[in-house]
């Protein structure tokens, strides 16, 4: 029992025996024995005994002594194997390390107008990411295999300042500087909110996130789970980022890549556009389709029995096809990794995505219902294998790369009056900035009129030429 003292409880054990079976000298070296091993199970509690073990992380191939290393740096929630995308985004933001290249930075603004209460929103943004902690990861490469690392008290950086002169030029400084810090993983946080406040109860809330940790699908998730969280409303429970890539390594991968390997069998030369030179600095060139076109596109989908995503890619074959010479060719796609085997993938916020190629092989006597067919089946039989890294389809396809281009169907619209169901504020000018390392790239979104967004290197088109 115990026994309370000046000095606090104390542990108190009375010992019985038999005097036949030992002595009194045997029982005090026996009591002595036994207070010796309770201090030392205290202590092991006491250093951090009953922490992670390499069981408690898989898929993550950890040591025991490369967890307890962790634990030492970091306050560990946590650790999953990077996904094949953000091994991708790794090497490319290790390859940018040291330029102002922020093509990897994810930027979403809106302006709030009204009686924002800041400090509620910026509980409101941190609550979000304490939902979401792999928002908030740290990638770390020392032990081989890179990991991430996903924090119990995830950090992001918030700042709030006011613009009373030159606003317009202040905030778009601002937005550049944030770009560039988010850039720099391994001294920065992957997530950054700033809360800029204008002259006319106006205030523009930027949120930039690294690509590595989020993905377009995730964003109207993101914003709606912020607002709601302001105006004190309840949330479900997360769907931790760890189901995603639990699911992800319990893929069978013989039969993933057998696919990937039979259906590019016999394509012979990659598909690319620019040459093989550093990438120069990005453009945007945005168009809208008219409401007649748009319907056409439709309609045409429609008749074929396919979607508006395959006449996209149909047309953008057409294309690659005239621009190289070639009658077999591929291009980039990406896919949104939210499998309907995956429970709860419709809310998870994280980078899910996967960049995959898709091939298309015309000859002169090719239709366009022959063109779109083919593509139909492509995806069909693609499309439960579609996790697969790029870099392993490479290797399966023999070559070093495929594609240099890329075309994305935006289907996921952010409406940004969803997020905001009081009428005390109001929302407006909201702008979204994605961009990627190909020299062309081709995002396209849904609408009455069709919003087109090409992407490009300026060392390779001309706004003139697009």
């Amino acid at each position: 029992g115990t026994l309370d003292t000046d000095a606090g409880p104390q542990l108190q054990a009375s010992w019985t025996w038999a005097p036949s079976a030992v002595d009194a000298e045997q029982i005090d070296r026996l009591g002595r024995l036994w207070f010796e091993a309770l201090a030392g199970i205290c202590a092991h509690v006491g250093s951090g005994g009953g922490g992670l073990t390499p069981s408690d992380l898989l898929p993550a191939q950890l040591s025991q002594a490369e967890i307890d290393e962790l634990s030492g740096q970091y306050a560990v929630a946590d650790v999953l194997p990077l996904t094949p995308l953000q091994r991708g985004l790794l090497f490319q933001s290790a390859f940018a390390e040291g330029s102002d290249d922020d093509v990897y930075a994810v930027q979403l603004g809106l302006t709030v107008t009204g009686d924002l209460d800041t400090e509620r929103l910026r509980e409101a943004v941190h609550a979000v990411v304490g939902r979401h902690p792999n928002l908030a990861a740290r990638f770390v490469e020392q032990f081989g295999e890179p990991v991430q690392v996903l924090p119990v008290d995830p950090q992001i950086a918030w700042q709030h300042v006011e613009f009373d002169t030159d606003v317009e030029q202040r905030v778009e400084q601002l937005c550049a500087a944030e770009r560039t810090a988010v850039c720099d993983l391994a001294n920065q946080p992957t997530f950054r909110a700033a809360l800029i406040t204008m002259p006319g109860n106006r205030h523009r809330l930027v949120l930039t996130i690294h690509h590595i940790v989020i993905d377009g699908w995730s964003l109207p998730i993101l914003l709606q789970e912020i607002f709601t969280s302001y105006y004190g409303q309840r949330l479900a429970a997360p769907v931790g980022y760890r189901s995603f890539v639990s699911w992800l390594a319990g893929q069978d991968g013989d039969v993933a890549q057998g696919t990937w390997r039979e259906v590019f069998e016999g394509f012979q030369t990659p598909t690319l556009v620019a040459p093989p030179a550093a990438a120069g600095r990005r453009d945007v060139a945005s168009f809208r389709v008219s409401e007649h076109v748009t319907r056409a596109v439709g309609e045409l989908a429609r008749s074929q029995r396919t979607t508006i995503n395959t006449v996209l890619q149909a047309a953008w074959a057409q294309l690659l096809t005239s621009l190289t010479g070639q009658q077999d060719v591929a291009f980039g796609t990406a896919v949104s990794g939210r499998s309907v085997d995956l429970p709860g993938a419709d809310s998870l916020v994280g980078l899910l995505i996967n960049t995959v190629p898709v091939r298309a092989n015309t000859t002169a006597t090719t239709t366009v219902a022959d063109l779109l067919g083919q593509l139909q089946r492509f995806h069909n039989d693609t499309v439960e294998h579609d996790h697969v890294a790029l870099g392993d389809i490479h290797r399966l396809t023999g070559h070093d790369q495929l594609f240099d281009t890329l075309l994305v169907y935006e289907n996921y619209p952010i409406d940004p009056s969803a997020f905001m169901n009081v009428a005390d504020l109001a929302v407006s000018d909201f702008t979204s900035r994605e961009y990627n390392h190909y020299p062309l790239s081709f995002v396209a979104s849904p609408g009455e009129q069709m919003a087109l967004r090409v992407e490009f290197d300026t060392d390779v088109f001309t706004r003139a030429g697009i």
